[in-house]
């Protein structure tokens, strides 16, 4: 792959100094030099979506650019959730973490691999994933149809913004 073309990472934490867990995942894809951040969203705090009880989730996106494959991103983003003391599989699906970390959006591709799946399986559904990734690229759209994601119901989603 030579050409840059944007991805959207989301972000989310509900372990810890979720605040600080988030800025530090920031900062680490900051200073990969295969990955330009362009832009973070504001942080939301949402309910967790399934898994067992457990608190609230900070939730965010960063707009990269980037000539790597999709496979190399994913394996740099799982490299900053290793170095933020990550684990995965998770002990508990769907469960607490101090970080989690997913390729939400790369335009104008799809892919569909074992362990990659992007757009993210249930992006359309999560209003914490698709309102971060359209406040950093409100143009974004499904790459198979073309649709833009602002349509979708989850995008006009009431959701708590904490910071900007």
């Amino acid at each position: 792959m030579d050409h840059l073309r944007r991805v959207v990472v989301g972000l989310g934490s509900n372990l810890g100094d979720r605040a600080a867990t988030l800025e530090a995942a920031v900062a680490a894809l900051r200073a990969d030099r295969a990955l330009h951040v362009r832009a973070r969203s504001p942080i939301y705090e949402t309910e967790p979506a399934g898994g067992p009880p457990q608190g609230d989730y900070l939730n965010a996106a960063v707009l990269l650019v980037t000539a790597l494959p999709a496979r190399d991103v994913l394996d740099r983003v799982l490299a900053v959730e290793r170095s933020l003391g990550r684990v995965r599989p998770d002990a508990v699906r769907w469960g607490p973490r101090t970080i989690d970390l997913d390729v939400l959006w790369i335009e104008g591709e799809a892919v569909d691999e074992p362990g990659l799946a992007v757009p993210h399986p249930r992006l359309c559904d999560r209003p914490f994933a698709i309102r971060p990734l359209l406040d950093v690229a409100p143009d974004a759209g499904d790459p198979t149809t073309g649709a833009p994601y602002a349509d979708l119901p989850a995008a006009i989603a009431p959701l708590r913004r904490v910071a900007d």
